[in-house]
């Protein structure tokens, strides 16, 4: 599969430089707090040739004609937008997992620090299976292997797309530099759960609206198409081809369903 992959991007290696510095640039940020592990070039590289290789299926799908190759083209943009802001959409979604964690491991290593126990033990205590919980035992490797905490924690923020983690990072290292009390990590962690609780009423709030779309686009507008399909090739001057007639109800709404979904999930807390 491995193998598959390298060749397909391969050949397609010259897309990159198409594209501009700032770009690549952003890009490479982006899949660096994802953990996506491919660079720059050859992730732009896979996503030319997938995009491609879609535009090209769907062309075939409705015929080779090339009445459809505006259709093939926005295939192309669609699918290679979608690709190129996976990386984005992706660490997002991963520092949004971290801060909902991180107020439980703050005032577990809060309290651990008021009953004086070492800094590494207390934040040993925090690791779980969780994605947070992975990141805080690869500071304490790279702490086993002779880096300072500062530069394994400043790593740790560097690696997460989170204002909140940043700040988190900042307390740990005046935590362990400065010793003594944990409730100012306990402070910060109520104070993130508060705007964990704001966000999440504004989420519901916004997900009355939601509902009432995939609703409109599942049902009320098909139902639409379909009755302006019948009186206006019955009554008006109105045509529309077979594989239009076909194709609108079953890949445009259903994909304006898919969109509707994507935006629930990215804009859920």
């Amino acid at each position: 599969m491995n193998s598959l992959v390298d060749n397909f991007i391969a050949k397609f290696s010259f897309a990159p430089k198409y594209f501009s510095r700032n770009f690549r640039k952003k890009l490479a940020r982006d899949l660096f707090q994802a953990r996506v592990r491919y660079s720059v070039e050859d992730y732009l590289s896979l996503c030319f040739g997938l995009s491609l290789t879609c535009s090209l299926f769907s062309l075939a799908l409705l015929s080779v004609s090339l009445d459809y190759a505006p259709f093939s083209v926005v295939v192309f943009v669609v699918c290679f937008f979608a690709l190129v802001k996976h990386p984005e959409i992706r660490k997002k979604r991963r520092a949004k997992e971290i801060e909902k964690e991180l107020p439980d491991a703050l005032r577990l290593i809060g309290i651990e620090l008021n009953m004086n126990l070492p800094f590494e033990t207390a934040v040993k205590s925090a690791c779980s299976d969780s994605g947070l919980g992975k990141e805080l035992r690869q500071v304490l490797r790279m702490i086993e292997n002779g880096a300072s905490p500062q530069e394994a924690f400043r790593s740790f923020s560097d690696r997460t797309d989170s204002n909140f983690a940043k700040r988190a990072c900042a307390q740990l290292i005046e935590a362990y530099e400065r010793g003594g009390s944990g409730g100012t990590l306990k402070k910060l962690a109520e104070e993130q759960e508060s705007i964990i609780r704001a966000r999440l009423k504004e989420y519901n709030g916004k997900m009355i609206v939601y509902s009432l779309l995939f609703i409109a686009a599942s049902a009320v507008f098909p139902a639409i198409f379909q009755a302006f399909v019948i009186v206006g090739s019955s009554f008006l001057s109105f045509s529309i081809s077979p594989v239009q007639a076909l194709l609108i109800p079953v890949l445009f709404f259903p994909f304006v369903n898919l969109v509707i979904f994507v935006v629930v999930r990215w804009r859920s807390p």
